[in-house]
Parts: C-alpha cells; sequence; structure tokens
C-alpha cells in the first residue's frame, strides 16, 4: 500500500533498515510491516521482543562493518536471520546474562554465514532465505554442552529415539481459530493468536497475495497433519503450520512470478513441507534438536532448484 512506503522512505534510515530486517522474517520489505511484527513480538512477551531487536541490530551491524553489500543491508536481508536468532535462543535456553552475548554472536554469525551463502547460492538464483538462522541456531544450542553458563532449557526436546504418536484425537471447533492463527506466529516463535494476527495485518500491508499464501500455508498445516494422524497438541499450536506459512509464501508469491500455476505449486509445496518436517524431527530426535525453519527452507530449494527445469516456471533463455 502507498501510504505504508511513504512512511518507510520518510524513516531515518538506521530506523528504516531495521525494521525492514524485521520484515523481510516474512519477505516483507517495508518498515512499516516491520514495526507491527515488533511491537507483535512485544505484546506476545517483552523478552522475545527485546531478543529479536538485539538480535536484528546485531546482525545488522556486523553486515554494515563487514562492508557486505549497502542494497542488501539497505532492504533488510542481513536483519531477519538476526532477529529470529534472539527469540529462538531465548524460547530454548534458560535465560542468565550471558545469553544476550550469546545472542549477539549468534546473529553476527548469523550475517557472516549468509554472505557465504549468497554467493554459493548466487549463481543458481536460489536464496538463502532463513538457513543462516538455522545454522547458526543449531550450532549455538549443541554448544552449550561445552560451556557451564548455559543450560538447555525445557522447551529443548532432549536427545532420544522418536516417540510413535499415541494421542490422536478429533480437533473441537473451538481450537481450529487458535490452530490457524498460532500457525503464523509460530514463525518467530510467538505462541500467541493476537501475534498471528498482527502478523497476517503486516503482511497484508505490503500484499494481498502474500497473506493469502501464509493463510494457505497455515491451513494446509493444520488440515494436513490432522488427516495423516499428528499430534494434536502440535497442531493447535500451530508447530505444523509455520514451516508451510513460509514456504507458500515463498513459492506463490516472492521467488516465482505470481500466477496460478505457482500457486498451484506453492500448494503442493505447502503439503510436502508437512511431511519434511515429520521426517526431520525424527531425524533429529536423537540429538535432540528442533527442526527450526529448515523444512521449510528444504522444501523450498527443491521447489525453486525444479522449477528452473520446467516449462511453466523456468525463466526463458537470453538470445
Amino acid at each position: 500500500m502507498e501510504w505504508s512506503l511513504a512512511i518507510d522512505r520518510a524513516m531515518p534510515r538506521p530506523v528504516r533498515v531495521i525494521l525492514r530486517g524485521v520484515g523481510q522474517v516474512f519477505f516483507c520489505c517495508n518498515a512499516v510491516t516491520g514495526l507491527i511484527f515488533l511491537v507483535a513480538l512485544f505484546i506476545g512477551g517483552p523478552i522475545a521482543g527485546a531478543a529479536a531487536t538485539v538480535g536484528v541490530i546485531s546482525s545488522t551491524a556486523a553486515a554494515y562493518l563487514l562492508g557486505f553489500s549497502e542494497d542488501d543491508i539497505d532492504a533488510g536481508l542481513y536483519g531477519f536471520n538476526g532477529t529470529l536468532v534472539g527469540p529462538c535462543l531465548f524460547l530454548f535456553l534458560e535465560h542468565s546474562p550471558q545469553l544476550w552475548l550469546y545472542v549477539i554472536l549468534a546473529s553476527v554469525l548469523s550475517s557472516i554465514v549468509l554472505a557465504a551463502l549468497m554467493r554459493i547460492l548466487a549463481p543458481y538464483k536460489i536464496p538463502a532465505s532463513t538457513s543462516p538462522f538455522v545454522l547458526t541456531c543449531w550450532m549455538f544450542l549443541v554448544a552449550v554442552y561445552a560451556f557451564d553458563s548455559f543450560t538447555r532449557g525445557p522447551i529443548l526436546p532432549p536427545p532420544g529415539i522418536p516417540a510413535v504418536v499415541t494421542d490422536v484425537a478429533i480437533m473441537p471447533a473451538e481450537m481450529w481459530f487458535t490452530a490457524l492463527t498460532k500457525g503464523v506466529a509460530e514463525v518467530m516463535f510467538a505462541d500467541s493468536v493476537i501475534v498471528g494476527i498482527l502478523f497476517l495485518t503486516g503482511i497484508a500491508i505490503v500484499s494481498l497475495r502474500g497473506a493469502l499464501m501464509a493463510i494457505g500455508g497455515t491451513a494446509i498445516g493444520v488440515i494436513f497433519p490432522i488427516l495423516l494422524g499428528a499430534n494434536l497438541g502440535m497442531i493447535e499450536m500451530g508447530l505444523y503450520s509455520f514451516n508451510p506459512v513460509l514456504t507458500m509464501m515463498a513459492v506463490g508469491w516472492v521467488f516465482l512470478k505470481p500466477s496460478g500455476k505457482s500457486a498451484l505449486l506453492a500448494i503442493l509445496a505447502g503439503f510436502l513441507t508437512v511431511v519434511c518436517q515429520a521426517g526431520l524431527a525424527s531425524f533429529l530426535a536423537p540429538i535432540g534438536l528442533p527442526t527450526l525453519t529448515f523444512p521449510f527452507v528444504l522444501t523450498m530449494w527443491m521447489f525453486l532448484f525444479a522449477a528452473g527445469m520446467s516449462k511453466y516456471w523456468a525463466e526463458p533463455a537470453a538470445e
């Protein structure tokens, strides 16, 4: 929407860049949307909001000091991984003063990993997306075993053999709205209906198609796991939805030309993201690591690589 772009351009550059970094978590290069996301995080939990703020500032400042592309920094591309790093580490680790330093270091590393992956993936025109966040957080979560100042939190899954689901049930009607909205909120680790609604509002300001893709992704993340007999508690919390949300937005709105065909491809990608998440969760269970957004990253990469081989989505060769 034009009014949001006007406000975005009117903001001081440092503020604009930081807020765009928050907005880019959902592919939105818009400071107004980023502000809505950040306010939503503080509503969901002050610590999560503060951790996201520290993360996005640290990752963006690191990119600037290391001399990375000014255009990429200005677009917020070096901010969104740091935005995710902060709430992630505060969710999965016990809180301590040293954890703030941990967040800063991890956020800085996420920018370095992003720059490296952008260089590797550039010839293939494939985005690194949230893979730096995933790789960085996995390393920092495993590293806590070596440091006495850090302790794994109760939410971090303990290492063990994958458990068979036994508590399958029919989801009550009143849980559906909760599950659908939390599926969007969980992209930034927020277990809140209000946060999910605010996230969708922020996306819609930039693109109605993007918001529809997000809604489609969270719907798939609720309906499909129910049909497959997944754990009802995880479905209600939106834990099967946040990856399909990102996948459908990436494939159906951002990285392929928006069309009916790309929307259909996004729906297929959304369904397969659910299966990919279940598989990765079982694969990572023995080492006690969460999947984070890697199911989205892996599915998106495969679909974008495959799209380049298709007569329907490949860009025509230059003459």
